[in-house]
């Protein structure tokens, strides 16, 4: 069990990276919080937003509060994203996420198969910078 008073104040002092900011982890440090999954925070803080990238895993998004937008950049489909709502993201969709809302934070839960595709050596991923310029990274 995650407390949200605790996750709440670890969210607070941790530092605010693109792709997540605080994951779960058991009480022995694992990150598989079940075999093959893990969970982690991200946040997209007011007037950001991540790069556009694919991998090979899946995401399950449960946006605990804020709002937003995720980009399908391939078909630039675009879906709000508000507090409450789950979103599932499948592996090798380019995607990403914008919070272009004053003043509040899109705080996201991330549920993935990541650990299970790393322990398959089957982890890659490609940020897509430009329509023109791919870099990747694996």
């Amino acid at each position: 069990m995650w407390r949200w008073e605790d996750l709440a104040e670890e969210l607070a002092a941790a530092e605010h990276t693109e792709y997540g900011t605080l994951t779960l982890a058991t009480p022995d440090g694992d990150h598989q919080v079940v075999p093959g999954t893990s969970m982690t925070f991200q946040s997209v803080r007011p007037g950001e937003r991540t790069t556009p990238h694919t991998h090979s895993w899946w995401h399950l998004y449960f946006a605990r509060s804020g709002s937003g937008d995720l980009v399908f950049d391939e078909t630039e489909e675009t879906v709000r994203v508000s507090g409450g709502d789950i979103l599932l993201i499948p592996a090798w969709h380019v995607h990403h996420f914008e919070n272009n809302e004053p003043g509040a934070d899109l705080l996201l839960l991330n549920m993935s198969n990541l650990p299970q595709l790393a322990d398959l050596h089957n982890k890659f991923s490609k940020e897509h910078v430009s329509a023109n310029v791919q870099n990747d990274q694996r």
